[in-house]
């Protein structure tokens, strides 16, 4: 019967545990979810622009932060599909690529790095809505971004 106890009580710590995994990815873009309003993302993320892209309808805002250098929203049919941050140079020269990518780690848990190659190198954390990538090119710096996409 302890052995019963024993393992009814492991399976339990790890399924909390693999759903704590699962919280940590979210169901949007901070705390906008996916499926919101483009007017509700032009309110919260201000001067910006909106401009059509391949029909679909894209919201820009250069330079927001001292860290990113571009961030876009794009939608379908008026709603949020994706988010992708591209981080300003400096920014990523001084943080460092590998501290970027552990503070990812430690935020959304351990993911999957995508091939390697000589041109660009990514990391993938998969949740049941949301999918996010980290991208870089080793010394462009310019090139880094951190992409979210309802799946």
């Amino acid at each position: 019967m302890k052995k019963i106890v024993f393992c009814f009580l492991a399976v339990m710590l790890l399924t909390l545990s693999a759903n704590s995994y699962a919280a940590s990815i979210p169901n949007g873009y901070e705390e906008i979810r996916w499926g919101t309003l483009f007017h509700k993302i032009m309110e919260d993320y201000p001067k910006g622009k909106m401009t059509e892209y391949n029909k679909e309808m894209v919201y820009t805002q250069d330079n927001p932060d001292q860290a990113i250098a571009s961030r876009m929203f794009a939608f379908k049919d008026g709603l949020l599909t994706s988010v992708s941050v591209t981080y300003d140079s400096r920014y990523v020269q001084k943080t460092g690529i590998d501290a970027m990518l552990q503070k990812y780690i430690k935020q959304y848990g351990k993911g999957k790095q995508g091939p390697k190659s000589s041109h660009m190198s990514t990391y993938v954390w998969e949740g049941k809505q949301t999918r996010i990538t980290f991208m870089y090119v080793p010394k462009r710096a310019d090139m880094t971004v951190l992409q979210f996409e309802k799946k």
